[in-house]
């Protein structure tokens, strides 16, 4: 049973970092200078029943989480969550404090016209190094709401903070995700499963059980990534309406559950 990795992404930053290609490396260096290289790097194995586990049992107790997994008992706290990750601690906690110019800019930057963003604008309508950008935030730093194909307020607010290189206290928001996936079990299948094997193996002291290797184009890596180009890219050319650069685009998308 996959259900904890239909949409988990790992990012082997060594990897990405090397390509041949500036738009892409230019986003992933700006991803990795948000302090998420922890958070999202690659790791072995996902534990899904310690997971399943995991979940079932937690219960949120005064900002902390208490679970059991493979009969072990643990505490996680927002610190211990931080410190295992070397998240960032200094910056914005909520993204209601985003520059309106860091927005604004984006808009244009993101969009494939250069026609700037609307709200709930298509992926297809963005580059497509940042169509990969808006994967990484809704698979692996957000709790699922909706189509990955829409990109919603929550995602373009992270994609704007981690492209402009704006201070983020991730540590505080990516435990605060972890909460309210405890809290809302509809929730628990989206991100986290990388990073939370990776906790669960350090914090339980009794053997995890069978772990499941992600699929490789979920691995994101040179190869994977161009993989991804392929089948996502959507070059605009001159004299092009925005209709039919949506229609080039819907004919390669690559579906969620494709990456």
């Amino acid at each position: 049973m996959a259900y904890f990795t239909v949409n988990a992404l790992q990012v082997n930053l060594e990897s990405v970092l090397s390509m041949d290609n500036a738009g892409m490396v230019k986003m992933f260096k700006s991803l990795e200078e948000s302090g998420m290289r922890g958070f999202l790097g690659v790791s072995g194995s996902v534990f899904e029943g310690a997971l399943i586990e995991f979940f079932a049992n937690a219960k949120v107790i005064v900002g902390t989480i208490v679970s059991t997994a493979a009969n072990w008992k643990m505490v996680v706290t927002k610190d211990l969550f931080r410190e295992k990750f070397q998240l960032p601690t200094e910056g914005m906690v909520s993204f209601s404090e985003l520059p309106t110019k860091a927005v604004a800019e984006m808009k244009v930057l993101f969009s494939v016209t250069g026609v700037p963003l609307r709200p709930l604008n298509k992926k297809k309508d963005i580059k497509v190094e940042y169509q990969l950008l808006h994967d990484i935030v809704a698979k692996s730093l957000c709790a699922k709401a909706g189509s990955f194909d829409v990109v919603t307020s929550e995602n373009f607010e992270m994609m704007v903070a981690i492209n402009s290189g704006l201070k983020v206290n991730w540590g505080h928001i990516l435990f605060q995700t972890l909460v309210a996936m405890v809290y809302i079990p509809g929730k628990q299948s989206q991100g986290f499963v990388v990073p939370l094997s990776i906790l669960l193996e350090k914090l339980v002291k009794e053997d995890l059980g069978d772990s499941l290797a992600l699929h490789p184009l979920k691995v994101l890596n040179n190869k994977s990534v161009l993989t991804y180009m392929k089948k996502n890219q959507a070059a605009p050319q001159a004299g092009k309406t925005s209709k039919q650069l949506g229609d080039t685009a819907s004919e390669n998308k690559f579906t969620a559950d494709g990456l």
